[in-house]
């Protein structure tokens, strides 16, 4: 793989892009020289455990929307992806006893699948509500959003039927050209531009049964994805890349504290200060040299207002993001987009 950036520290199941070869060849586009260029082996998308950069599926997801000429290329992945590709996450969802269970698994093991943030899930009388996002350094992540949307609307379809017209969902995505495409693969209950992804499932469908449910498996798929979660023990590197991963994943909130953070890694935080101490670094530097590195990468790469780029990245007010900026790079933030743009 090419030189490790900070979006490279966030993976997905390899299995998440098994259908991305097959449907690109239905365009004719051979995805080799793609993958190539972004230094990824498509030969890993058929495996069930392999992990890669979560970007780099994203590019290359890109790329090829770009070549067919095709806003929904992510979308129609679907037709072209086989069930239980994303090994025990996809069973799971395939064999859940019912709604409620599918959409619980859904936000528990979205962490395991693919490195979203963000998410958040609550039941009500009303809805069972789950929302997400991804870090900051995810930037051209349309394609990949659309296509796991369109594989969960498909698992929910599976379960209710034609009520999954039911269901409401919020995209991030701009709204796109053709929007009757996404509401025929996804619901007809669709926003786009939203802050946040977001699926609401009405509470008269939680309890509906699931045909396919497989209780037993169901259980000893939940125990596997939580075995192979990428946070679980010896699986992330040293303490100051665990905290690095930690922070990118949570970069709109707001700073958080040494009480908010060290209960996540098991220790107090006396302990946490003295180990980051150790590593003659502290919280408030990690956060600002995260908040560097992707401010570059957002101002250079993308074409987000600033306003957003503010936004994704914790700060307050447009303005202490451009004092930030000037302090790294002495240049305002349009005057640094400007620069790569000229």
């Amino acid at each position: 793989m090419a030189n490790k950036s900070i979006a490279d520290e966030l993976t997905a199941v390899a299995g998440v892009a098994s259908a991305i070869q097959a449907h690109a060849q239905s365009y004719g586009i051979d995805i080799a020289p793609i993958c190539s260029a972004l230094k990824i082996d498509p030969d890993l998308f058929q495996s069930l455990t392999e992990r890669i950069s979560l970007d780099r599926i994203c590019r290359l997801l890109e790329a090829c929307a770009l070549l067919a000429d095709d806003e929904a290329f992510g979308l129609k992945c679907v037709n072209r992806f086989v069930a239980g590709s994303t090994g025990p996450f996809g069973y799971g969802l395939m064999t859940a006893p019912t709604v409620r269970d599918f959409v619980r698994f859904l936000a528990l093991h979205m962490q395991y699948v693919t490195y979203a943030s963000n998410l958040r899930l609550t039941i009500d009388d009303r809805f069972a509500s789950f929302s997400w996002s991804f870090a900051p350094a995810i930037v051209k992540r349309d394609q990949y959003v659309d296509m796991g949307i369109a594989l969960t609307m498909r698992g929910l379809r599976d379960i209710v039927g034609s009520q999954a017209d039911l269901v409401e969902l919020d995209l991030e995505r701009p709204r796109p050209k053709s929007p009757q495409v996404f509401r025929d693969y996804l619901t007809r209950k669709l926003r786009f531009g939203c802050r946040e992804n977001a699926l609401r499932i009405p509470a008269s469908l939680l309890d509906v049964h699931n045909p396919k449910a497989d209780a037993r498996l169901f259980s000893l798929m939940d125990i596997q994805c939580r075995s192979m979660w990428p946070n679980s023990q010896g699986q992330e590197g040293s303490f100051i890349d665990q905290v690095r991963k930690f922070l990118i994943l949570r970069m709109a909130q707001s700073n958080p504290s040494l009480s908010e953070i060290s209960p996540h890694f098991g220790i107090s935080e006396r302990t946490f200060q003295r180990r980051l101490a150790e590593e003659h670094t502290s919280l408030a530097e990690i956060r600002d040299d995260l908040r560097r590195e992707l401010s570059l990468n957002l101002l250079t790469e993308s074409e987000l207002p600033i306003a957003e780029i503010c936004y994704r990245l914790g700060y307050s007010a447009p303005s202490a993001f451009t004092r930030s900026v000037a302090r790294w790079f002495g240049r305002t933030p349009s005057e640094l987009r400007g620069r790569k743009s000229a």
